[in-house]
């Protein structure tokens, strides 16, 4: 009779693959050294799981191994197709928070993302289905005693080998002492030590909390470059007087960090919009493949008047469009694991919109969405955020337009709540729209559906024509908006501002590229995107060179309607101001005039010469600031919110 393997070579297989096959599909950075360190995580895995599975007799054993070993390639494939969808990872309190929402109202969605990346699914699927079908002549499922005693012993000392690696591994903005103790940095720590040690790492911080540690002395090298003849967009807030005041230390952190952040000058710019009214948008899945001239135009001449951005980017964070709301809203980055705009519910948003405009005295500060008002809780956020009115699909606006198809239009929003504001004085608005979402097919989308025609002779494969559809539902609300302004004589007293909540991601890659001017595979050029900044009043275009994000449109602005704010206090910086631009991805890799940086290869690309030896450890100190200070000010701990805001007297 053949001598079968023991169980130790299949879970050293599986895991070992799985962790290579993840960082190939995903990170596409299997050649390098944390690939090493990686396999060191993996061995405590691979032992468990084989004393796991050799704890009974050899029936019980050989369904405890498959058990497991489905279960470990569930957590990778799972996290394969997420990524696939949203650029990240899902944590557990993002399973708990609202798996059940999305799923329930994205099944089809999901359904095809799966599908478009079968084969991806298959190479993590492969050896676990063939351990199922061959494992009884493969493997020894029998418990041996000097085996399992042995494997034990192994899994204490690698235990502790990893636990002294993570302990003197301190060189480093990431180190892995820093990740593993001070930061959240997922797609990093995947990166460094595995999907699996990350899970660990992720089921431990959601069991026994995680507060991050913000170490000031690695951000703020120099005093802030302030100059007594400049005015700038600050608020008098005395942050020494704050810090010997508080006991809570990272609090007293927190004062240290945003006082040693330089804010923006005030500059030509500063309220020359002062007194306007404002309707603020985020668009669902917009992106500037689907503006054109001809199909798309009122799109077309907004993007192209008044503030044209070259260099504008919407970055993906875990909970789409939540996150890009909450960055758009609030120029915050969100908390990664968590729902960031949920979360700020509980906290003081003193720079929000509604609460700055109502300070203004607006008469109509008021949010609608076109879907379920309830959807990723905004009815606990938007009225957090000021605004005296929130109406959505379920508290008003079904009585209104017709929300019972998916999805609703954009074009009945705004014909049902323009009479809400048109002849107030002053008036603020803040639309979600959702005529762009996915999926884009002519099936399973009504408003791709009910513009079939216009799109119909383009030259580009049906879900694209499908895409560029949907969103002439947002060009055709548009185009009513300006037109109910112009009849008020009200367009000229109006700003428009529009930004993307993500790139549509329910379109592959080379699907973008049948239409994309740029290459939509780059890890950058994926959130390439535009942003309309728009006034009929403007009599020259201005065009912005600068690299800036969603997180900087707030701050630009205030800074145009002359709103009393801190700059300091927010993640973006005014896109008119003089200060370098920075656009930063959800996995701390960055872009700006200078250069980039992608933080899973460890790799700068210098766009210009001259620039200082330290350049790129200077950038990654600011972008680890402002994560860990977004992160600490939406903390929580049993119920309670460190709500650094309300510590401000603002």
């Amino acid at each position: 009779m053949k001598k079968k393997l023991p169980l130790f070579l299949h879970y050293t297989f599986l895991i070992i693959y799985l962790e290579i096959a993840y960082k190939a599909l995903v990170l596409k950075n299997v050649f390098s050294l944390n690939t090493l360190t990686v396999l060191l995580f993996s061995i405590p895995f691979i032992l468990f799981a084989t004393i796991l599975s050799s704890l009974f007799n050899t029936k019980i054993n050989k369904v405890i191994s498959v058990l497991n070993s489905i279960f470990i390639t569930f957590i990778f494939a799972s996290q394969y197709i997420y990524y696939a969808f949203y650029d990240s990872i899902f944590s557990i309190y993002s399973i708990k928070a609202g798996t059940g929402q999305v799923f329930g109202e994205f099944f089809s969605a999901i359904s095809k993302m799966i599908i478009d990346n079968i084969w991806g699914l298959l190479v993590i699927i492969l050896p676990c289905i063939l351990f199922i079908i061959f494992k009884s002549k493969i493997f020894d499922f029998t418990r041996k005693k000097v085996m399992f005693i042995t494997e034990i012993i192994l899994l204490i000392v690698f235990f502790v080998i990893t636990k002294l690696t993570v302990h003197f591994n301190t060189n480093g903005m990431y180190s892995l002492n820093r990740i593993y103790n001070e930061s959240h940095a997922p797609m990093i720590t995947i990166n460094k030590v595995g999907l699996l040690s990350m899970e660990v790492l992720d089921l431990k911080r959601y069991l026994f909390g995680f507060e991050e540690k913000l170490v000031v002395d690695n951000i703020h090298e120099e005093k802030p470059d302030i100059k007594p003849e400049k005015k700038y967009n600050i608020l008098d807030i005395d942050f020494d007087q704050l810090e010997s005041n508080e006991v809570n230390e990272t609090i007293k952190t927190l004062h240290q960090y945003f006082k040693g952040v330089t804010p923006t000058e005030q500059n030509e710019y500063t309220g020359i919009f002062k007194g306007k009214n404002l309707i603020y948008i985020t668009a669902e899945g917009l992106d500037t493949i689907a503006i054109d001239k001809d199909i798309t135009p009122t799109l077309y001449k907004m993007v192209n008047s008044g503030f044209i951005f070259k260099n504008y980017y919407q970055p993906l964070f875990t909970v789409s469009t939540s996150d890009g709301e909450y960055m758009y809203l609030n120029s915050l980055i969100p908390k990664e694991g968590v729902w960031s705009f949920y979360r700020s519910s509980n906290i003081k948003m003193p720079f929000s919109l509604g609460t700055e405009f109502n300070k203004l005295g607006y008469d109509a500060v008021n949010a609608y969405h076109d879907h379920t008002y309830t959807y990723y809780n905004r009815d606990e956020s938007h009225p957090n955020l000021g605004f005296n009115i929130y109406k959505g699909c379920g508290n008003g606006l079904e009585t209104l337009m017709n929300c019972k198809r998916w999805p609703e239009s954009d074009v009945e929003m705004i014909d049902a709540t323009i009479n809400d504001y048109i002849d107030k004085d002053k008036f603020m608005i803040y639309y979600m729209t959702v005529s762009g979402h996915l999926n884009y097919t002519f099936s399973g989308n009504s408003m791709s559906y009910k513009n079939k025609d216009v799109v119909k002779d383009l030259p580009y494969s049906d879900n694209v024509k499908a895409y560029i559809a949907a969103n002439v539902e947002l060009d055709r609300a548009l185009e009513k908006l300006l037109g109910y302004l112009t009849e008020k004589g009200k367009l000229d007293d109006t700003v428009i501002v529009v930004s993307p909540d993500h790139y549509p991601y329910g379109l592959k890659t080379y699907e973008l590229n049948e239409v994309s001017k740029t290459d939509r595979s780059d890890k950058f050029e994926m959130f390439h995107t535009s942003l309309i900044l728009y006034n009929s009043a403007m009599k020259e275009n201005k065009v912005v060179e600068k690299y800036v994000s969603s997180i900087d449109v707030l701050p630009t602005v205030y800074n145009l309607f002359g709103v009393n704010y801190d700059s300091r206090l927010l993640m973006g910086t005014d896109a008119l101001s003089e200060s370098e631009g920075l656009v930063m991805l959800s996995d701390r890799s960055w872009i700006n005039e200078n250069g980039s940086y992608n933080s899973m290869t460890g790799k700068f690309t210098s766009f210009k010469e001259g620039l200082p030896e330290d350049y790129v450890s200077k950038i990654n100190a600011k972008v680890y600031g402002k994560f860990t200070t977004s992160s600490l000010l939406l903390y929580e701990k049993n119920g309670k919110y460190l709500d650094y805001y309300s510590k401000l007297g603002i």
